[in-house]
């Protein structure tokens, strides 16, 4: 779910797998020792710190620099997962008898395999500037939102400003009528097949198919119905409405690969939709990379309409969360994890803490409090998004995205070519749960 965890798909963006060690980097602290209590918070106390995303270790060091800077009795060591790298530098850390003090997990991590590890972060004040907080099946915040990212159908402005005759905007296409008739206005405009729909299991699957979870305002209220086998997807009007939009956004009417829709399309679906070819496709921010084929050319994200209400949350907001965040350890000292509070405060309230995050790490920020904006258009519509409060659970993030590419995508790639139903594909959700209820 995020750049480093998505199975095909963002294996196109990363680094190739390998046997890559982790990099560790200790920071000693500027102030001198002292021979008070650990427990006494005038005391140097030294906090370690996991840091996932190997891309960003230099630029994640140097921050490390500049809080010590101001917060001289802290001791900060980061130690960095290199991209590709398969086994966590935390398991290998605790392995190695060292307590990690704060902690960075994908989501599902978070909530599945490392649910023990972190205290209750609920009552933090920096809550206030966010809404992507992780909460856990309790309901309390256990996570910090470090890394963000969104999905939703991305478009190229150029072209559908032609098509609508003015500044497209993206909020306007809240139903499904109104997205039917934006294809159309689009292909009187000149553009034969409005969309390029790349159907990769992982795109389908993971990310397009989670999206109905979020017509409760918490994912795993869903979850929950499925895996107690007390929801009938065949009667669910947010499932139903999800695959209604696929037919429509697959069809052979609209969709350049409609007659052949079963393919490895992902670079092609970019480049069409990067040169104006072709309009639309659903994806997420990591895209940007495959679209930007003519250079000027802006793109953004529109909300995926579920049904006719333009009063559905669902048809207002794209899909946005952290695909990475910060767990403080319970077994870390209380000054620990008081020093990693104060980090984590210093992320979000800091003016060099804020530039980290966005300007040099070039990670969206989940607090709309930070000014600053990534370079690329797709991360600046999500900021924007963000900003607007336009924004609902990146519900991949609640799903075992290692596994559905491989158990539901199959099965939507066929209700797609139109070789299975969707009752029975309805029922390949079901049995999935009812065998697996981590």
């Amino acid at each position: 779910m995020g750049k480093m965890n998505k199975t095909v798909g963002l294996i196109k963006k990363s680094a190739m797998l390998g046997i890559v060690t982790a990099l560790t980097f200790s920071l000693a602290a500027c102030g001198g020792s002292s021979s008070k209590s650990a427990t006494n918070s005038n005391s140097p106390v030294k906090i370690i710190v996991t840091n996932s995303k190997g891309e960003i270790d230099a630029q994640f060091k140097q921050a490390a620099k500049d809080f010590m800077k101001v917060n001289p009795k802290i001791n900060v060591e980061v130690d960095t997962q290199a991209v590709g790298d398969t086994l966590g530098v935390y398991d290998k850390l605790t392995a190695s008898g060292k307590t990690v003090t704060l902690a960075m997990f994908d989501p599902y991590a978070a909530l599945h395999k490392y649910k023990d590890v972190g205290i209750d972060l609920s009552n933090d004040k920096w809550n206030a500037e966010t809404n992507d907080a992780l909460k856990n099946s309790d309901g309390k915040v256990i996570g910090f939102p470090f890394a963000v990212e969104g999905m939703g159908l991305v478009y190229n402005q150029k072209v559908l400003d032609k098509a609508v005759g003015g500044t497209f905007d993206p909020y306007s296409i809240n139903t499904q009528d109104k997205l039917k008739d934006l294809l159309n206005k689009i292909k009187a405009s000149g553009v034969k097949y409005p969309v390029a729909y790349q159907t990769e299991a992982w795109s389908v699957g993971n990310h397009y198919s989670s999206l109905f979870l979020d017509q409760e305002s918490d994912p795993n209220t869903i979850l929950d119905k499925l895996k107690s086998g007390s929801l009938d997807l065949t009667q669910n009007a947010a499932w139903n409405g999800y695959y209604d939009t696929l037919n429509l956004l697959t069809s052979k009417d609209y969709n350049k690969f409609g007659d052949r829709p079963l393919g490895q399309y992902y670079d092609a679906a970019h480049v069409a939709v990067g040169k104006g070819d072709s309009a639309i496709l659903f994806n997420g921010d990591w895209a940007f990379d495959s679209l930007h084929a003519i250079a000027g050319d802006t793109f953004g994200f529109m909300p995926v309409p579920v049904d006719n209400n333009p009063d559905n949350a669902l048809n207002n907001k794209i899909a946005v969360g952290p695909t990475q965040v910060f767990v403080i350890n319970k077994k870390a000292t209380k000054a620990e994890q008081a020093a990693a509070k104060k980090f984590l405060n210093w992320l979000v309230y800091d003016k060099t803490g804020q530039d980290f995050v966005v300007n040099k790490g070039q990670i969206i920020s989940a607090f709309k409090n930070n000014p600053n904006k990534v370079n690329n258009p797709l991360g600046i519509a999500i900021s924007n998004a963000i900003a607007k409060g336009a924004t609902m659970p990146f519900s991949t993030n609640y799903i075992n995205a290692g596994d559905w590419p491989t158990t539901i995508g199959p099965d939507v790639q066929k209700y797609i070519a139109k070789q299975e139903s969707r009752a029975q594909l309805a029922k390949v959700f079901e049995d999935y749960y009812k065998s697996h209820q981590e």
